[in-house]
Formats: structure tokens, sequence, C-alpha cells
């Protein structure tokens, strides 16, 4: 059964928009008293290192997910950039860096971020995913991370990454995992069903109260998906790789916070599990 159906309309679109852009995606608790300087954008830095150890040992970010050595002098389309930590990867790495986001909030942020590294090289302009602008074979190397999952219409910015990337080129995307101990243990089970929140709420609004903004309340839209989804999804594209990644702490957590029994784990068995049933779903493609 599929609980996380595509969404088509315009209204949901500018509810996300309106929500991002009023709760922009720090790795903060504090949003709403933000002061852009070196120290706020390297702090995000470091939530990234400490919640992401898969993907990266240090800087740059995503380095063991992304081979930056190839990208000096190429096309980069980032999608969704937040405060604009994946594109200051891209320009450290000598990209030509286009990068977009759906709100003024984050396209400032990453501005802001630009300035105070003394960072050149990157175009950042508000931009709806759903419907790029740029012509057909643009761009070597698209990015899409934590964006994709909360658009409306994920199948049509997925057609769009395909439109715009050279041949050739590739393009990879971090979604969340519809089989993973996050979504059925702690959101369905310790939300919905010990919780008794499915009495009032489906699947979909479960997912979205409890993921990305809990603790504003939710966001408007964030969808899991499976393996296969994910394959249909990008089925345009010659290539499709997937990984499942996670931190160990959902596992340490189990059952509980208050009674991490997962912590006795030998940590081999706990690394093993996260390329299971990990959260992350990490997908690289090839045009």
């Amino acid at each position: 059964m599929n609980f996380f159906k595509e969404k088509t309309s315009d209204e949901l679109t500018r509810k996300v928009k309106e929500w991002w852009n009023k709760n922009p995606f720090t790795y903060l608790m504090d949003n709403q008293h933000i002061i852009p300087d070196w120290a706020f954008f390297r702090n995000i830095d470091r939530k990234i290192i400490k919640w992401m150890p898969w993907a990266q040992k240090g800087y740059p970010l995503l380095s063991s997910v992304i081979d930056y050595s190839k990208l000096k002098g190429k096309q980069v389309l980032d999608i969704g950039i937040g405060t604009g930590w994946t594109t200051e990867q891209f320009v450290r790495a000598g990209a030509h860096v286009t990068a977009i986001d759906l709100t003024p909030q984050a396209i400032e942020l990453a501005k802001k971020r630009m300035e105070v590294n003394h960072l050149t090289g990157a175009t950042i302009q508000i931009a709806d995913a759903q419907a790029l602008l740029f012509a057909d074979n643009t761009f070597d190397y698209v990015l899409a991370f934590g964006t994709l999952m909360h658009m409306p219409n994920t199948e049509k910015a997925v057609s769009e990454i395909y439109r715009v990337l050279k041949p050739g080129g590739r393009a990879a995307a971090m979604m969340y995992y519809k089989h993973s101990l996050h979504w059925w243990y702690y959101i369905f089970l310790g939300k919905g069903v010990m919780r008794g929140k499915l009495f009032t709420m489906t699947p979909q609004e479960l997912s979205n109260r409890y993921t990305d903004g809990a603790y504003e309340e939710g966001n408007q839209l964030t969808k899991f998906y499976s393996k296969g989804e994910i394959r249909r999804l990008f089925s345009k594209f010659r290539s499709c790789q997937i990984h499942i990644y996670d931190a160990t702490t959902p596992i340490d957590h189990f059952p509980h916070r208050w009674l991490p029994l997962g912590k006795l784990l030998p940590e081999r068995l706990k690394y093993w599990l996260t390329t299971q049933i990990g959260q992350t779903l990490w997908i690289d493609v090839e045009k």
C-alpha cells in the first residue's frame, strides 16, 4: 500500500513554500532568532557532521557520497539549498554552481553564507524544481538533498532533473526510506498506534507531523519511499543506485530512549542494521 501518494496541487506547493520560508531547516533548535554570522553557519556544519556520519568525515561535507574531484569547472545545479551548506561545498570544489530554493528565506541565508566565507561563483535564485526554467541538457551534475520528498509533485521534479541534465550527467538525491525503523516503529507504531494518533490522522499526516519540523508541530508534506518506488521515479535514467544510510541513534534508543537496549548490540551489527532499516535513502543516477 502506498501511503505517500503524489500531490499536484498548486495550493499545496504554496503552503509548502510558506511553511519552509517561516521555518528554515537550520539543523538547530531555534530557527526564529537567527543571526547569520560565520559561527551560525559553522554550527550547522557541525550538526551535519554529527547527525550524518555516513556522509562525510569532516570537510567537504558529503564527501563520502559525492566525488568533488570530478566537478571542478562543471555546471552544477543545487536544488532546495536551505542555508546553502551544499552550495558552499560545490563552490569550494571549483564548480560553476546554480543554487535554487522555493523560499526567499533560504536564498537570503545562502547568499549570506557565501558572503561571510568570501566565496563567489554561485548563482543563487528562487525557483521551483517542479518547473525548472533552464534549457535541456544544461548541467553536468544535479543534487537534491532532502527536498524531493517535500514537493507535492516529486515525479515532475525528477522529470525536470532528467531534462536539464546533460547526456552522461549524474544526479543525486537524499530521501526518506519507507521501510525504516524510524517510520514503522517510531512514527507509525509509536505515534500512530501506541498513542492512538491514527484515530484522527492519516499515515501521511503522521509523516508530516513527526518528521522535519516536529518541534514546530510538523511540516506540510513529507513522503517516505520504498526502493521500488524510487526505481520507478527514476526509471528514465540509464542507471540508478540506491543505498540506505543512518546514524546508529534510532537503534541505540530501541525500544525507547529511556530504555535504550539497542546500545547493548555489537557495533558491527548496529552499523549493518543502518544499511537495512536506516531512514536515509541516497540515490545516485546517471542520464
